[in-house]
């Protein structure tokens, strides 16, 4: 096992112009592999940010889906895609229109298909900024499963963006031996300025394991901007790596005996006094 990988986060700002977004994502890739990155991630909404997600999802989903795959294989480069707007669910029935499921999708170094988690929490919410209203639930269906992967020498708990204000998520995640949790993201602004750095750092010290949050930053059209300060935390709560409001490429290495040695010290795991339980409409994977 390798004990210091090296992960890659890629800080976009795109928007519904999906050629222009593949090739700034693209290019990001390639930096990270440039960077020596066992495994990089891409951001939420990576290859389309605004517009009609339903009729990307079923014009370029599997199109979308191929080009993480054929990434992947060429640069020789383990890649979590972020999230794609994708029409079936995971079991094959299709999503009622209009919505689509956003869905996160991983493959590793030879382009093999590992793993696909669809976002669970839906950004529902009123925000003091120009677009004031939040309804992911009017886009997206919400998915219903709890997903780890094996890839890059690494366990990784997938998680998306609003998923991150739930700590019984993470730990859900780190329960099924995740040592690294990922979020790619499109943090709002105003949240992001306020929460973002914090909520990261908090999952990283409540589970004892390595959070790489990956955002999108700048203005996507129309009234969106997001926060963008993408940021490793360790298990101490430390920021590892951290960029500004500037697209850009994060990487770092993960020492996971230093990660070994703070959950030995600080068994906060052992010392629970109750579990976590799963609502009945959400499934281990």
């Amino acid at each position: 096992m390798n004990e210091h990988p090296t992960i890659a986060g890629i800080q976009l700002c795109s928007t519904d112009d999906l050629d222009v977004n593949l090739d700034a994502a693209a290019s990001g890739l390639r930096r990270a592999r440039d960077q020596g990155a066992d495994l990089a991630v891409l951001p939420e909404n990576f290859a389309c940010h605004g517009g009609d997600y339903r009729n990307v999802a079923e014009g370029r989903g599997q199109e979308l889906e191929a080009w993480l795959a054929d990434q992947a294989r060429a640069l020789g480069l383990a890649i979590i895609g972020g999230t794609l707007p994708l029409v079936q669910r995971p079991d094959g029935s299709d999503v009622p229109t209009p919505r689509v499921r956003t869905a996160c999708r991983v493959f590793d170094a030879e382009g093999t298909d590992l793993a696909r988690y669809d976002k669970l929490h839906l950004f529902d919410a009123d925000v003091a900024d120009r677009q004031a209203r939040y309804r992911e639930s009017d886009v997206f269906e919400p998915g219903d499963t709890l997903t780890t992967v094996d890839v890059a020498g690494l366990r990784v708990g997938l998680a998306v963006c609003y998923d991150l204000r739930f700590p019984g998520l993470a730990r859900a995640l780190v329960d099924q031996g995740a040592d690294l949790l990922v979020y790619p993201s499109a943090f709002t602004e105003v949240t992001g300025a306020a929460h973002w750095a914090l909520l990261l750092r908090a999952r990283a010290v409540e589970t004892g394991c390595f959070v790489l949050g990956v955002d999108q930053t700048g203005h996507h059209g129309g009234h969106r901007q997001s926060h963008g300060h993408s940021l490793l935390a360790n298990p101490w709560g430390e920021v590892e790596a951290a960029l500004d409001d500037s697209t850009g490429v994060l990487s770092a290495r993960l020492d996971l005996a230093r990660q070994a040695e703070i959950r030995h010290r600080l068994p906060v795991h052992q010392h629970r006094r109750f579990g976590v339980s799963l609502p009945d409409d959400i499934q281990p994977h």
